[in-house]
């Protein structure tokens, strides 16, 4: 079984002349889904094409409600991922809830970042509180406007630089603030390999090793009782990035096991085929090939059970 761990589909009504055909289109991915031998594709919001300005509450529902009904209509080809903001009210917690339990969605998707606060905010508690009683895995996935943001007005660069840099600082702020110190069970699959993470293990811990020699600078309140690169390898990241060394520094970093299949598409319109090819092409065993195209994610989202 291959299992797409990280894609974007919207409700109808979500509409805009600039939105990608291909978050509507469910023949397309299907098609997709046959030509590249893809069995389930996961999705989840973003928050990238939500309607501008609407209430989250709303856009929590509305996309539950949404993923909710695909997943239950179309069982063998998709599951939804519900909607959450980690620093919003009560309501956006019971809404939360609400489609874990009563929904049965298997997991949940949030931003890296809402407007410059990150997944270290002392207001993300009552969340993370919640996602580890309900035992399903958290995707943490980049906002549309990211760090850096005022630097990145061509290319396209939000996109291909500052989304992944916003879940690396995201989740290095949580590691060293010590969330997985009070959130030990947590699994959090990180998108785009985990943008930098990877690669960063050797200078996180040299910091570490040096965090009382201060002419290097400060060293906030040490709340870590271990070097931060075995909090990185608790993490899962999935593949998407079209470049085979990426995920095998990944692979070499955090571990076979918590390698996930990824493509982005939809909304990204690279064929899907590509996107497994990435894959296929490390050089690792056919069997350790399996478990990033979907053993692992079979497992994380509960559905060997």
């Amino acid at each position: 079984m291959i299992i797409d761990c990280h894609t974007h589909l919207m409700p109808e009504s979500w509409f805009h002349p600039k939105s990608p055909k291909s978050i509507f289109d469910l023949d397309r991915l299907f098609k997709e889904q046959d030509e590249a031998g893809v069995d389930i594709t996961v999705f989840g919001n973003n928050w990238i094409r939500s309607p501008d300005g609407a209430d989250p509450l709303r856009v929590a529902q509305e996309f539950n409600e949404h993923a909710a009904e695909l997943t239950t209509k179309h069982p063998k080809r998709l599951l939804g991922l519900a909607c959450s903001v980690p620093f919003e009210d009560d309501q956006i917690l019971k809404e939360t809830e609400k489609a874990i339990r009563e929904y049965k969605l298997k997991g949940i998707m949030i931003n890296s970042s809402v407007n410059g606060e990150y997944l270290d905010s002392p207001r993300a508690t009552p969340f993370f509180e919640l996602v580890s009683a309900l035992e399903v895995p958290l995707f943490v996935h980049p906002p549309k406007f990211t760090i850096g943001n005022e630097k990145m007005e061509i290319f396209r660069l939000p996109e291909l630089l500052g989304r992944p840099f916003d879940t690396t600082l995201s989740l290095t702020r949580f590691i060293f603030t010590g969330g997985f110190e009070r959130f030990p069970k947590l699994k959090m699959v990180c998108a785009h390999v985990g943008g930098a993470l990877p690669m960063l293990p050797g200078r996180y811990g040299s910091g570490y090793e040096l965090r009382q020699d201060m002419n290097f600078g400060p060293w906030e309140p040490d709340v870590m009782t271990r070097p931060p690169a075995s909090y990185i390898e608790q993490l899962y990241v999935d593949t998407v990035c079209y470049h085979p060394p990426a995920v095998q520094c990944a692979i070499d970093t955090i571990g076979i096991d918590h390698v996930v299949f990824g493509s982005d598409s939809p909304p990204v319109p690279i064929p899907l085929k590509r996107a497994v090819d990435t894959v296929r092409q490390l050089r690792i065993s056919d069997a350790e090939k399996q478990k990033i195209l979907g053993g692992t994610a079979a497992t994380l989202l509960g559905l060997n059970n």
